[in-house]
């Protein structure tokens, strides 16, 4: 018996985008304003609603996507200044985005976080969100610097973001130009601010902690959480082919169980949460009386690999099964393909089989690819 098949459809549709989204591949003789993702035409039988898992039980229903490589910062620990990004010719388009997004959907992928580079650079995210949440995703998350989210704020909520997380490594404006090697400080604090006016509240702050960098503020950062509904975590610095490799990792990096010490001197004991999310990342605690959270994530000093649910989709089209190595698998190919959903699945499946038990954190063991060009 043959089994299901699927059609994409592309429908043209008028928007309220301000400028043309391009359109590339075997869709390139379409001329459009912009598209509308249909979504396959087809059943789907039980067979395909199988939960991936990869050779060690674990679970794959976690998906994050990097919509570009391209960012308008430059973060030490996350791309070089004279970084060369790829060429837009190989990055993936929105719609082929979702085609792969609904495949991994049949698989049991339920949350999708939405990355970069810079998530926002993306001319048609704020319609890439809205179509994914249509496809039914029940976790539907976006990572952003915060440089441009203000003026994004209204659209994300329509299109149906649940959350957001903003990078924020200091509260030092000088501090936060040098880190970032841009001046926008008081801009991203004012998008954070917005933030919490919008149903995105509580908004989640993720802080990379150097030593001799910002480590000075580990309380100040985490007195946030006593003002506002803030989630702060202090993550771990890695060792991922930024200006931060080598020797330097070394004299920067901070632990997660140094970071909660130093926490709890200055501003009192921190009581542990149980996390919704047995597979989530971060260890979360709360101080007394504090209406946010304060946590740590730590890659690098005690690996969560034996829990992790993740699968991270390149903007140039790879899967990346593991952040700590350079395992990337091909799916380019599979997604423009006749019978694309099909297709894809057997990628996922290859690729569940080959993700590795833990990954790589010496810092000798630089990554070829940047922070930036996985999504993190």
């Amino acid at each position: 018996m043959p089994g299901p098949r699927y059609r994409i459809y592309y429908m043209p549709i008028e928007c309220t985008l301000p400028a043309p989204v391009e359109t590339r591949g075997r869709f390139a003789a379409v001329t459009i304003r912009f598209a509308r993702y249909n979504g396959y035409l087809g059943r789907r039988t039980k067979a395909s609603m199988v939960q991936l898992t990869d050779s060690f039980d674990r679970k794959m229903d976690y998906l994050r996507i990097s919509v570009t490589d391209r960012c308008n910062f430059r973060c030490q620990y996350c791309m070089p200044e004279d970084i060369q990004f790829q060429d837009k010719s190989h990055i993936l388009t929105l719609e082929e985005i979702l085609i792969f997004a609904e495949a991994c959907l049949q698989l049991g992928v339920t949350k999708v976080r939405v990355t970069g580079g810079e998530p926002l650079v993306r001319r048609g995210v704020v319609w890439l969100v809205e179509q994914l949440k249509k496809l039914g995703f029940h976790d539907l998350t976006m990572t952003t610097n915060g440089f441009l989210l203000k003026e994004n704020l209204d659209g994300l909520v329509e299109a149906g973001l649940d959350r957001i997380n903003i990078s924020l490594d200091t509260l030092q404006p000088e501090k936060f130009a040098f880190i970032t090697r841009r001046n926008h400080f008081e801009k991203v604090w004012d998008a954070i601010m917005a933030a919490l006016e919008t149903p995105l509240s509580p908004v989640k702050i993720n802080a990379v902690a150097m030593r001799g960098v910002n480590d000075d503020e580990i309380a100040d950062m985490a007195k946030l959480t006593f003002e506002y509904p803030m989630h702060v975590r202090f993550i771990e610095l890695m060792p991922l082919n930024g200006d931060t490799d080598g020797s330097r990792f070394k004299s920067l990096f901070i632990s997660g169980k140094e970071i909660l010490e130093r926490a709890q001197e200055e501003l009192g004991d921190l009581t542990e949460i149980e996390p919704d999310d047995p597979a989530a990342p971060a260890d979360e605690f709360k101080f007394e009386g504090a209406p946010g959270t304060f946590g740590v994530i730590t890659p690098v000093s005690e690996p969560f690999c034996a829990r992790c649910s993740r699968l991270r989709l390149t903007a140039d089209g790879k899967i990346h099964p593991c952040l700590l190595t350079d395992l990337d698998v091909p799916v380019k190919d599979a997604i423009r393909s006749p019978e694309p959903i099909p297709a894809i699945h057997e990628v996922l499946w290859h690729t569940a089989r080959i993700k590795p038990p833990a990954g790589l954190t010496l810092p000798e063991e630089s990554r070829n690819r940047t922070m930036s060009q996985i999504g993190g």
